[in-house]
């Protein structure tokens, strides 16, 4: 049951249309504590990571690209994304401390910004620290796998609720699912009640 006035974001951090719907959102959402975010692994172990040479994937990558430019956003989508599962535990901890916000803008601009491997825990942990978490705390939550079974709880939970991949936007009573441009994200946002920014031509292009 998702609560009224509430926006549920299920997401992945190697996935180019969670990213873009992301930064999409930062200039269209007024109330940002409306947002809940979901993980959904594209990939969870023990499945193999993406082939970064498969046909669909290539073609969603140009997709996401080409929508990113129309926004007038840069995305720098790295070929060969690593498993996201350490990175879903670290926003978790990262909530626990108060700081999921920062935490999970921080994972997806060392992935898509940085290129960094956000599947290796030490390149987490710096992500971290620059957040001002206690290094021998973070680096043994990750080591321990403390919130991997979370993580896995929260895909399954997904799944139960017919979301199959990444992104999905869901309200009380609509969804908007895939990637979509900055004009259907508004409307859609619109539609579902979510209060909207009317400065949104300052940040992307409409």
């Amino acid at each position: 049951m998702i609560s009224e006035g509430k926006l549920i974001f299920y997401f992945d951090y190697i996935d180019p249309g969670s990213y873009l719907v992301d930064q999409l959102m930062d200039g269209l959402v007024v109330d940002k504590d409306k947002i809940i975010l979901h993980p959904l692994e594209i990939r969870p172990p023990p499945l193999s990571r993406i082939n970064p040479s498969n046909p669909h994937w290539i073609s969603y990558r140009d997709k996401v690209q080409q929508l990113a430019k129309e926004s007038g956003l840069v995305l720098n989508d790295p070929t060969s994304p690593p498993w996201s599962r350490k990175a879903h535990e670290l926003r978790l901890y990262a909530k626990d401390k108060g700081l999921e916000q920062l935490i999970h803008k921080e994972i997806f601009k060392a992935h898509f910004c940085q290129g960094l491997d956000i599947g290796r825990i030490d390149m987490l942990v710096s992500i971290g620290i620059n957040a001002g978490m206690n290094t021998s705390e973070c680096k043994a939550t990750l080591d321990v796998d403390k919130y991997s079974h979370d993580i896995a709880q929260l895909g399954r939970a997904a799944t139960d609720d017919g979301i199959k991949y990444t992104p999905v936007l869901r309200t009380e009573g609509d969804s908007l699912e895939g990637v979509a441009n900055i004009r259907e994200l508004r409307k859609f946002l619109i539609r579902s009640g979510i209060n909207v920014s009317m400065d949104i031509n300052n940040h992307f292009k409409s």
